[in-house]
């Protein structure tokens, strides 16, 4: 038997799911007036950097979007699975997607067939953050070499091809290191792995003789002394890292745009929908709590329109094109 505290419970419960979407049309809600449940859907596993930001997006937004916002990890394929099982959910504004650049940057110029739409299946909400890559060397390469011209006069002499790796193929890091191969002549052999750990043990063991990663990935080692960043990406140097030049500081065109994630909303929701997402995330990433958070794993937080993310997402998408044409590198859908 069901006693009437639990039935009024139920319809509690059963009110706010159906209200959900049109809930967040309103600038502000009662907590008893919020969905039960939003997610959060991040294409890495636990533990990476892309969960540790999903993970505190997830935490700020609990009480604004939803009773409760939770990380639903879907890793695989550089994002591609995230993507596919975001959209096929209900476009009411509780599915969320923490999505690197590449989903709209640089597949669509390696993939001939995509399994996913970058434009209809998701709506920008904001970039969560910047990610600042860097190329970096290890003990295979003699220890005066600190710059990009002492890595290229090395590279030079070598016998064979040097090896670069990169913590997966076709993603902006292996291009980093491709572009920058071709800009010196150098004939670099690109080396892909599946993720940053496994790279970086391979360079640290001379396996590899350097590494195109996250500079968020290096800063550690570095500071460790287990290997050397030569220049890193972006049209001004890293705060974390201000000792390091940028690859145009040293003659490299092409490599002065920084990678970055952004976060977008599953489908295609009423406008409304997206306004109060805008609206939310930035009271979130705009507080001290967030900001530090990030910043303490080598990580800069951001925060743009819907808006501006679209247009960055187009900007970066002409400014791949070349590079990955370039590379001759395809990948099957």
């Amino acid at each position: 038997m069901i006693h009437s505290s639990q039935r009024m419970t139920r319809r509690r419960a059963m009110a706010a799911a159906a209200a959900g979407s049109l809930g967040l049309a309103f600038p502000a809600l009662r907590a008893q007036d919020l969905p039960p449940l939003a997610r959060i859907i991040v294409g890495f596993p636990a533990g990476g950097a892309p969960d540790y930001v999903a993970r505190r997006l997830a935490e700020g937004l609990t009480g604004k979007l939803a009773v409760a916002v939770v990380v639903d990890n879907r890793p695989g394929a550089g994002g591609r699975i995230a993507l596919d099982a975001a959209r096929q959910l209900p476009p009411d504004g509780l599915t969320l997607l923490l999505s690197p650049a590449g989903m709209v940057t640089t597949n669509p110029h390696t993939y001939r067939r995509l399994n996913y739409d970058p434009v209809k299946d998701q709506t920008p909400i904001t970039m969560s953050h910047s990610v600042t890559l860097g190329f970096a060397v290890g003990p295979a390469v003699p220890s005066q070499v600190r710059d990009i011209a002492g890595f290229a006069a090395w590279a030079n002499g070598q016998p064979g091809a040097v090896a670069f790796g990169s913590p997966a193929a076709g993603a902006p890091p292996h291009f980093i290191g491709d572009w920058l191969g071709r800009s010196l002549n150098l004939g670099l052999t690109h080396v892909a792995y599946r993720g940053g750990a496994p790279a970086l043990n391979d360079l640290y063991g001379g396996s590899i003789a350097s590494l195109s990663l996250t500079l968020a990935d290096l800063v550690k080692p570095a500071e460790a002394q287990r290997l050397r960043i030569l220049a890193v990406s972006g049209s001004k140097r890293s705060v974390f890292a201000p000792s390091v030049p940028t690859f145009a500081e040293q003659g490299i065109k092409g490599l002065d745009r920084d990678d970055w994630f952004g976060l977008y909303v599953a489908g295609q929701p009423a406008p409304e929908v997206v306004r109060r997402l805008s609206a939310i995330t930035k009271e979130v990433q705009g507080g001290a709590v967030y900001q530090k958070a990030l910043r303490s794993n080598f990580l800069e937080p951001a925060w743009s329109t819907p808006q501006e993310l679209a247009q960055r997402g187009q900007d970066d998408l002409a400014h791949w094109g070349p590079i990955i044409k370039a590379s001759g590198f395809t990948a099957d859908s």
